[in-house]
């Protein structure tokens, strides 16, 4: 906690962005930690704005992993196996509902793009998942003061 403390005193903005990209993308990350800090040194809508568009981003760069073919790279993985039937089942719901979760959200994300879901439609569920932000800001904000 400390060094994400670090990061955003020292970053601002930009340690927020990069922070939650990274938790988005490639790179698991806590994604909480570095919003609530950011509440109490910035603009809580910017706060929210910025983490809204680095989450989307990061989700933007897994949804890419999957359609460009991951399957070439993992063939067997029984993770993707598993998001591919969640996303078959459950569709859309699963975007929006699954894909904050730490562990089987990036994979959902991949799954949407090996299975060719269009863009728009995974770019619109995506950024509705990230919503909640909104209500942690908001709830952080007024217990802070």
């Amino acid at each position: 906690m400390d060094f994400m403390l670090t990061i955003v005193q020292n970053y601002g903005l930009y340690g927020l962005f990069l922070s939650v990209f990274l938790s988005y993308s490639v790179l698991p990350s806590f994604t909480i930690a570095p919003i609530l800090i950011s509440v109490g040194f910035f603009n809580p809508w910017l706060v929210f704005l910025i983490s809204m568009f680095a989450a989307t981003s990061g989700s933007i760069v897994n949804y890419y992993i999957g359609l460009k073919g991951i399957r070439r790279f993992l063939p067997d993985n029984k993770t993707i196996s598993k998001a591919e039937e969640r996303i078959d089942k459950y569709g859309p719901f699963a975007l929006v509902f699954l894909t904050w979760l730490p562990v089987i959200g990036d994979p959902i994300i991949i799954a949407s793009g090996v299975l060719n879901m269009r863009f728009w439609k995974f770019l619109l569920y995506s950024t509705l998942s990230k919503i909640w932000y909104l209500a942690l800001i908001i709830f952080f904000s007024i217990a802070v003061i």
